[in-house]
């Protein structure tokens, strides 16, 4: 075959064109682009807001309930967790070798199954955990009320997405 192409460059020069077309069409059509993709990590979350309630209260009250009712689930090697004002999230990390899927659906049936929690606590959200690194973080800070800064976080971030280059912004450290 390398004989017949040396004896017609015509031949192996059009089949090298074609290859170079093919590549460039096929490259910026079939693979997406993105600066920063995001990926899910080997983790669950499992966040619970508690509006009003202390970093204590939120402590006693929900988080480690959530971690007495998932420490001993086959599949998870570590549990870290956060409590702060209004808002209890749990981590647990998945072990090597566990379909993520089906721990979570563990960890779903044991938090459901949680009839402990505060009345006033939100129902637990429970997810894969995702990394996206983020390109920029702005800070909407004010000596206002709570819900007036709730407001105008989530207007600029409705600004932000209407702008046709931006496909993603996350609002970080609000209650849901």
């Amino acid at each position: 075959m390398i004989e017949w192409f040396a004896r017609n460059p015509v031949a192996a020069n059009l089949l090298m064109m074609t290859i170079i077309v093919v590549g460039c069409v096929s490259a910026t059509r079939a693979i997406p682009f993105e600066v920063f993709p995001s990926f899910e990590i080997e983790s669950v979350t499992v966040s619970t807001a508690f509006r009003g309630a202390t970093p204590n209260s939120v402590e006693d009250g929900i988080t480690g309930r959530v971690e007495q009712a998932i420490f001993d689930l086959e599949g998870v090697k570590e549990i870290n967790s956060r409590s702060s004002e209004g808002l209890s999230t749990v981590v647990a990390k998945i072990d090597e070798g566990y379909d993520k899927r089906e721990i979570l659906n563990d960890i779903k049936l044991r938090i459901d199954a949680l009839n402990s929690l505060p009345l006033d606590a939100e129902k637990p959200v429970v997810s894969l955990s995702t990394f996206n690194a983020g390109v920029i973080q702005v800070a909407v800070l004010g000596d206002v009320p709570y819900k007036m800064l709730r407001l105008t976080a989530d207007r600029v971030r409705e600004e932000l997405l209407s702008h046709p280059s931006i496909t993603l912004v996350d609002l970080l450290g609000v209650t849901p």
